[in-house]
């Protein structure tokens, strides 16, 4: 199970009209132009620059580049982003971005990336994460770019499981706050936060449905600890799942029919769906992972895949598990925990030794995301 929960249960007792081909590890070389207007906008360069470089699929710079399939430019001015991406003579967008520069950066940067791959960029998401640099596991947010870290909690206790309200406005996780494991959930823009699950026993792993009107979270409230629903204000709890073992990490399908979770009924650990209304679990065959042992799922926001933990050769791996073909394949080979998807259901947000990292799943590149915080787990994406 969760390395986590047992923890938990231990102190409980043509580029503008074709897809571009990025399927191996070549990048398209794009040149930016630092951007005009004084002021932020040098930093606003550098921000796009960096940002286009994370993807794994462009590489960007401020230098004359001959080999430079497309330019990017822009101009600050009075709190709006004018930017604009050329191919030679031919504009291929040019939009305005309104707010703080980063932001707009960020933004400009997401639709760089889409009129060249026609991939979702991901720079305007934010990485929601647990870390212990001081001591107590407390939850941090931050921008994907790992700028702007924010301690969220200081309960100087276990924090864990943090999950992104889809609106992007609210965090579920999991506090010893009480002594006992309860969620949470954090209202961002007051910082507010409400219990909302605190049955006896375990409740842990909260995630919000699609439409945020719900949680799953795992409850040991009638015995063993299963998968339940509650509404995410807090109520009544309807049990999902009646399996023997201990069942952990639910995930919703991007629809809502369905969840994906992890249960040792079988003795180790594996993924089971079960219909979101209730109903058995069916379990997933991932030993093409080569791995008796599969947790943490994040399902796709496409509904096509579902990344998650796995072990192998003695050492934990990010893997996928590919819905439409049933093959489960790993997609790190030095190490990898928590898995979250992106937006576009090809860049994953991974934890492996402390640090978080950004991995392109078809063609296995790897990124480190600086976010000047230590001892770092269960990053979660917003999207």
């Amino acid at each position: 199970m969760l390395r986590s929960l047992f923890l938990l249960l231990l102190l409980a007792l043509p580029l503008s009209a074709q897809e571009v081909d990025v399927s191996g590890n070549g990048r398209i070389p794009v040149r930016v132009l630092p951007f005009s207007g004084g002021g932020e906008a040098d930093s606003a360069t550098r921000v796009v620059v960096a940002d286009l470089n994370r993807t794994l699929l462009i590489e960007a710079g401020t230098a004359a580049n001959p080999n430079a399939r497309a330019t990017a430019s822009a101009v600050w001015s009075n709190g709006t982003l004018t930017g604009q991406l050329t191919q030679g003579s031919a504009s291929l967008f040019s939009r305005v971005y309104t707010g703080q520069s980063r932001r707009a950066a960020h933004e400009f940067a997401d639709d760089v990336l889409f009129a060249l791959t026609k991939v979702k960029g991901f720079s305007s998401s934010r990485v929601a994460c647990i870390s212990a640099q001081g001591g107590a596991k407390e939850v941090y947010v931050s921008d994907i770019d790992g700028a702007g870290a924010v301690q969220l909690t200081g309960d100087r206790t276990i924090s864990a499981h943090p999950k992104w309200n889809p609106d992007g406005k609210e965090i579920a996780y999991t506090s010893y706050k009480s002594g006992y494991p309860d969620v949470y959930v954090i209202h961002l823009s007051t910082s507010v936060r409400s219990k909302v699950s605190s049955f006896p026993g375990i409740n842990t792993g909260p995630a919000f449905s699609p439409d945020g009107s719900h949680l799953a979270l795992t409850l040991s409230k009638d015995g063993n600890p299963l998968i339940y629903v509650i509404p995410s204000g807090g109520g009544s709890a309807r049990r999902l799942t009646q399996g023997p073992g201990t069942e952990t990490s639910p995930s919703w399908s991007p629809d809502g029919s369905k969840i994906v979770y992890d249960s040792d009924e079988r003795g180790s650990v594996q993924l089971y769906i079960a219909p979101s209304g209730g109903g058995a679990g069916t379990r997933l065959s991932t030993a093409g992972s080569g791995s008796s042992y599969a947790a943490e799922p994040d399902w796709s926001p496409d509904g096509s895949k579902i990344a998650y933990t796995a072990r192998s050769g003695g050492q934990f791996q990010v893997a996928v598990y590919d819905l439409a073909t049933g093959r489960a394949q790993l997609v790190t080979t030095t190490g990898g925990l928590d898995p979250s998807w992106t937006r576009n259901s090809r860049h994953l947000v991974y934890a492996k030794g402390g640090s978080l990292y950004l991995l392109d799943s078809v063609s296995r590149q790897t990124a480190r995301l600086d976010n000047n915080l230590t001892r770092c787990s269960e990053p979660a994406v917003s999207r």
